[in-house]
């Protein structure tokens, strides 16, 4: 678990929760005004609690998108995800229903719902997605969007799913969900072969050919293509960071790295390098550089320093290649305990220009999955 939901873990129980009554009516009442002006009456089918904006693309993998209004059924519920016919996804978060601020409506308490490019929002009830204290369970997707991968409880084993066909496939490999653990992370690959799971034991598996291979202890997986898992320690208890391309078919070597970087991108484009950030003067701060780094022999290949970055955004984790100069960034726009900000950003490696991608509001600022954008590091 990071250190960001230990402090929201630590407050929210005591944080004060606002009326859902009160927010419904005013943004009802907003955006009432707002369409009688461009187009007249128009009949509402449900009540709108949540808004964003779409502000970027991810080049050849489809829009990037913020917040869509949750639309709720005049019964007052949202629908459980389709067995087919589900588009591309926009974003995951989960939703909790005895914390401070505003509670989605027909919340369920740890549960993980999906939002489409189209803006359907869904449950995903086969997801586990919390059970009791500090246990939060991951959830993944391609970085189109078009596959998740989740731990499905009845079947006890994770299991990959495709939203528009609805073919879902367990691992070749039970888990059990003890085994889970409160820093399990998913990685999942595009085509939906691939799936590495960080836990005890921490493994990749093959979901065609039915095999799995153990990844060693103490890596966390960045991105797994045909050939390749990326792998990245960051330096804790008493560890040196490091970098592993490691092939699929097993073998290769880390690299242990002499500087203090602490986050990692996935593996660029040509298969040879990846993104890092430099820890600045505390373990969670950032000394203001993007470095790029040959994944094979961690030498330096370029450095920019970051530009365009608002002031007082709290980073969190490098994500997946846009193309061959910009990589994702996912942030908070400040480190207050409340915050909800999620934002994503574009950074040129050569230039160290910042572009803003696209905002969400979840709970728990952290707690979003965005394709393309990896989840924050644990």
């Amino acid at each position: 678990m990071s250190r960001l939901r230990e402090a929201l873990d630590d407050v929210a129980a005591d944080a004060p929760a606002l009326n859902l009554a009160d927010v419904v009516i005013a943004v009802s009442r907003r955006r009432r005004r707002i369409r009688m002006a461009a187009a007249g009456s128009v009949s509402a089918m449900g009540l709108v609690v949540l808004a964003g904006v779409a502000l970027g693309m991810f080049p050849g993998l489809g829009p990037m998108q913020a917040d869509k209004p949750i639309v709720v059924t005049q019964s007052g519920t949202i629908a459980d995800l389709p067995s087919r016919g589900v588009g591309p996804i926009s974003h995951a978060y989960r939703t909790f229903c005895r914390v401070g601020g505003p509670v989605p409506p027909d919340c369920r308490n740890g549960g993980w719902r999906v939002v489409t490019r189209t803006g359907e929002t869904y449950h995903v009830p086969q997801a586990l997605g919390w059970k009791s204290g500090p246990n939060f369970y991951p959830l993944a997707t391609s970085r189109d969007g078009r596959i998740i991968a989740y731990y499905s409880r009845p079947a006890g084993t994770f299991k990959v799913r495709d939203l528009a066909s609805g073919v879902e496939q367990a691992a070749p490999v039970a888990i059990a969900e003890a085994k889970l653990g409160a820093r399990s992370r998913l990685e999942l690959s595009d085509d939906g072969r691939y799936l590495a799971f960080t836990g005890y034991p921490s493994l990749i598996m093959d979901m065609r050919a039915r095999t799995t291979m153990p990844l060693p202890s103490g890596w966390d997986p960045r991105s797994i293509d045909g050939t390749t898992v990326t792998l990245a320690r960051y330096g804790e208890s008493g560890q040196r960071p490091g970098i592993w391309a490691m092939p699929l078919a097993g073998g290769g070597s880390p690299v242990t790295l002499g500087e203090a970087y602490t986050r990692f991108s996935a593996l660029a484009f040509d298969g040879t390098a990846v993104a890092a950030l430099r820890q600045g003067q505390s373990p969670l701060r950032y000394d203001g550089t993007i470095t790029v780094l040959d994944a094979r022999t961690g030498q330096v290949k370029k450095m920019a320093t970051m530009r365009g970055l608002p002031e007082g955004s709290h980073i969190l984790t490098l994500g997946s290649w846009l193309n061959a100069t910009e990589v994702t960034l996912a942030t908070l726009a400040s480190k207050e305990w409340n915050e909800n900000r999620h934002i994503t950003y574009a950074v040129n490696v050569e230039t160290g220009h910042v572009r803003r991608l696209a905002v969400y509001h979840p709970q728990l600022g952290g707690d979003v999955v965005v394709p393309g954008a990896a989840a924050p590091a644990l």
